[in-house]
């Protein structure tokens, strides 16, 4: 994605020459894959050239690239996670296609995710400010440890549905898909405008200085965000929303996300059920840390080193599965569970 991923400098090609190669190169792999969703990502009606074409291809386990750079007669493949770049072979030289593996589920979301250039890349700036992640495979929540911050428990999904993940973030979804079904973005200011719509849009969010280090670098390589930074500079005779963003770690900060987090909840139950799960199961293993643990082996065994690690997975595997180890020592005193590594210990130690 960008163009600039093969060893062979890619042409641009014009928007009426991108459109046959485009056409061509989606009924070739419809052709050979016919099992399997495949679709162009869509880009503004009046953007005039091309330095790539960005194809989505729908594939959970079974998904070889060299098939698909196959089918497409590819001069060049490079391979970088779910995104492989190929050489297309075209009149004007070679040009630059990607093919984005994308599971079945999220498909549709990614879709509209990758389309339209930076749309939603700068949608997700307001997910981010909620503490949410805006992205190719829905609107998710990284959930961290309430007691260490730095602790990821679990990447929740709240919604693979696009427009619902608009509305939330304060956008008119139905007017998004009437616009993108009738091709009405047209050009870039048609998407800087809609992405400004929301009413916790504020100009400051945007700004390369107020950015993360990798963010900032990222962001500044692309001509569609800059181009919308200087849009933003321009936009001085119309109001722009200017939603009053806390500065980060203060009270009111953590409020707007537990706000946010509360109205989640109400519209996503599912979330909401995913997202106590999530904590419960943590709480509940930090539990048995303290009642599972070497330290506490060894104290009540006096075992070290080698028979104490022989101890610990004798312990665990005289029980019939890992939910009866778990209740075990979160119900158990002591007493019971000191007997517990005795009589275990017993069986491991030389008579």
């Amino acid at each position: 994605m960008g163009g600039n991923a093969l060893k062979a400098e890619s042409v641009r090609l014009p928007a009426a020459r991108y459109r046959e190669v485009e056409h061509e190169a989606v009924t070739i792999l419809q052709r050979h894959f016919p099992q399997r969703r495949i679709e162009a990502i869509t880009a503004y009606a009046d953007k005039a050239d091309f330095g790539d074409l960005d194809i989505l291809i729908e594939a959970d386990d079974d998904y070889d690239a060299a098939q698909f750079a196959a089918a497409l007669q590819a001069t060049e493949i490079v391979l970088n996670g779910d995104v492989t770049s190929i050489g297309l072979a075209v009149t004007e030289g070679v040009f630059q296609l990607d093919l984005i593996r994308t599971e079945s589920d999220s498909f549709d979301f990614a879709s509209r995710y990758f389309g339209y250039n930076d749309f939603g890349n700068l949608i997700g700036r307001i997910a981010h400010k909620f503490g949410a992640k805006f992205g190719h495979l829905g609107l998710l929540y990284p959930l961290r440890a309430p007691d260490d911050k730095d602790h990821l428990l679990a990447e929740l999904c709240i919604t693979r549905d696009f427009s619902e993940a608009l509305k939330l973030l304060g956008y008119d979804a139905p007017l998004y898909e009437n616009m993108r079904v009738n091709g009405q973005f047209k050009n870039l200011q048609d998407i800087f405008r809609y992405v400004v719509s929301s009413p916790y849009v504020n100009r400051e969010i945007y700004l390369l200085d107020n950015r993360n280090h990798k963010a900032r670098i990222r962001d500044a390589k692309r001509a569609t965000y800059n181009a919308f930074l200087s849009w933003l500079d321009e936009q001085d005779e119309i109001t722009l929303p200017a939603y009053p963003w806390a500065v980060a770690g203060t009270a009111a900060r953590d409020e707007q996300k537990q706000e946010f987090l509360e109205a989640t909840f109400l519209r996503f139950p599912d979330f909401k059920q995913a997202y106590d799960q999530a904590l419960e199961k943590y709480a509940r293993k930090k539990q048995l840390k303290q009642q599972f643990n070497g330290e506490l082996a060894a104290d009540i065994t006096g075992l070290s080193g080698k028979r104490l690690g022989e101890l610990m997975a004798q312990v665990r595997h005289s029980f019939i599965d890992e939910t009866s180890f778990e209740n075990f020592f979160l119900e158990a005193d002591f007493e019971v569970v000191k007997a517990r590594f005795l009589k275990e210990a017993a069986l491991i130690l030389p008579s």
